[in-house]
């Protein structure tokens, strides 16, 4: 291997053998597209100097989306320098295609506040109204479902049937977004949601891919006019009622664990 790599060498190589063994390798490649298309893709890594990651990083924040018409979020352009730090950390130690990581010294744009968007009441009925008519019914039980046991998106589209115990009222999660396992306990509209749909014995639960869900989402919200609602504020909605429920009665929940399991009640 050359010792002389150019950023796009690098990136490329780094896709090939770092990246694409990442569970989000999907969203990493748009990342990677990016930076190949920057300035300094066609510059030899070890030329490229800190200055040089200042600069991509403000001609990015200045930059406007095609896509969504809007300058691009500092969250972003973190994301972009954290893996572009990461080529770097690999390219040094392992290649030896640079001698420093000249991202280390550069200021990151500073971290947007969390997001505090609240389903309102009315949404939720109009949201569950449209997905129940919906001609495709996986959308009603998604939506249920991710009320009722803030499940991520990705967690729910990987669901299978033999992963289910519908008498117990459990969900089995083999690998969730931190590589660990878990259980989820289905409240009766859960598993309500879940047998409409026609129980199985093996097999995807539902047949959405992300992008399909994701324009699911998009033109629904579009046609009921409700503005900024991401299908992953609906696990906010989880959290809040769960509290609620869990703190009413002579016995409240002391903690996460025991309002998750109060919610089995539900």
């Amino acid at each position: 291997m050359s010792n002389d790599l150019t950023l796009r060498e690098g990136l490329e190589l780094y896709r090939s053998k770092v990246s694409i063994l990442k569970k989000g390798y999907a969203q990493e490649s748009y990342r990677l597209a990016s930076l190949l298309r920057s300035e300094l893709a066609g510059r030899q890594m070890r030329e490229i100097q800190s200055p040089d990651i200042a600069k991509y990083r403000d001609d990015r924040l200045a930059q406007v989306s095609q896509r969504t018409g809007k300058t691009i979020s500092p969250a972003t352009v973190r994301l972009e320098m954290s893996l572009l730090s990461h080529v770097f950390d690999v390219a040094r130690i392992e290649w030896g295609a640079c001698d420093t990581n000249p991202v280390t010294n550069v200021r990151k744009p500073k971290a947007p506040p969390g997001r505090d968007r609240r389903l309102l009441p009315r949404e939720e009925r109009r949201i569950l109204r449209y997905c129940h008519a919906h001609p495709t019914e996986e959308l009603f039980s998604l939506v249920v479902l991710a009320l009722e046991t803030a499940m991520r998106q990705g967690e729910l589209l990987k669901l299978e049937w033999e992963h289910i115990n519908l008498q117990r009222r459990v969900a089995h999660l083999p690998e969730t977004k931190n590589g660990s396992k878990r259980d989820v306990p289905l409240s009766l509209k859960a598993r309500d949601a879940l047998t409409r749909l026609g129980v199985k014995t093996k097999g995807r639960v539902f047949c959405y891919t992300s992008n399909g869900l994701k324009s699911a989402w998009r033109i629904m919200l579009q046609r009921l006019a409700i503005l900024d609602l991401h299908f992953h504020d609906l696990r906010h909605e989880f959290s809040q009622h769960c509290k609620c429920c869990a703190n009413r009665g002579p016995f409240p929940a002391r903690n996460a664990s025991e309002r998750i399991a109060l919610m089995r009640c539900a």
